[in-house]
């Protein structure tokens, strides 16, 4: 009897070991590298700040399908990888400065139908920026030549390219600020992929996600099959001390 017993409690802790250790490797595979490339303040919430869609109207306003989709994919992988279920996501026109401004934010949707990326993007002064000319945007480098837009190389083939943008939040210490934005829709939704399990992986072994970070990604449709975005070009850029230009007002 006592050797039963003996038997027993050790296949109970080979197993609570065991199980222990998967969960180990487990977190350290996936929740670690997102939760070092998100590095959301979890006493806030996160809130998602879409751009409307230039088919609406005032009286019944539109999310456009390419950002509603970028919406989705990043909930999806917050709630995988980080355990964060509860996401709120607001057109644009509808974000309300006085209750939302310090929390997480992920504005998704460039300054032409997102007035909020302009707002922000004013105090990052971020390495790379939207240049709107007559008929198109492109993503342009500050203090360099660089300069990245959308294509067309043959029938069969969309490129893209789109800027993300890894940040505090101006608003509120300690709280966190996406951007992501592409020059034309494909890139907007498909380099929310950088976000999946793997991609991210990749990301928090790459780039230096603890101080400021802005990327320029490529974005590829070939057939209608998008492929894995890739970084083009990337740089930390210094911020001003977050909380030196909180909101004046409740507009």
């Amino acid at each position: 009897m006592q050797d039963l017993t003996v038997n027993l409690i050790a296949s109970f802790l080979a197993f609570v070991v065991g199980w222990l250790g998967r969960a180990l490797l487990q977190y350290r595979r996936t929740r670690r590298p997102a939760a070092r490339v998100w590095r959301l303040d979890r006493r806030r919430r996160v809130v998602m700040v879409v751009a409307e869609s230039t088919s609406g109207t005032r009286g019944h306003p539109k999310i456009s399908e390419t950002d509603a989709l970028a919406a989705m994919n990043l909930r999806q992988f917050l709630s995988q990888e980080l355990r964060r279920h509860e996401v709120t996501t607001v057109r644009a026109r509808a974000f309300v400065m006085a209750s939302d401004a310090e929390e997480n934010l992920v504005v998704i949707g460039g300054p032409a139908r997102n007035a909020l990326w302009q707002v922000l993007a004013d105090r990052l002064n971020a390495p790379y920026a939207f240049r709107q000319y007559p008929t198109e945007y492109r993503i342009a480098s500050v203090d360099g030549d660089e300069d990245y837009g959308a294509s067309t190389p043959d029938g069969a083939t969309l490129v893209d390219h789109a800027i993300v943008v890894l940040a505090r939040n101006p608003f509120a210490p300690g709280s966190r600020l996406v951007m992501i934005a592409g020059c034309a829709l494909l890139a907007t939704s498909g380099v929310t992929q950088l976000f999946a399990r793997g991609e991210i992986r990749a990301l928090a072994r790459a780039y230096d996600t603890a101080s400021p970070l802005a990327l320029v990604v490529r974005v590829e449709s070939v057939g209608g099959y998008v492929r894995t975005p890739e970084v083009v070009a990337a740089a930390n850029f210094a911020q001003a001390p977050t909380g030196s230009n909180a909101p004046a007002s409740a507009s």
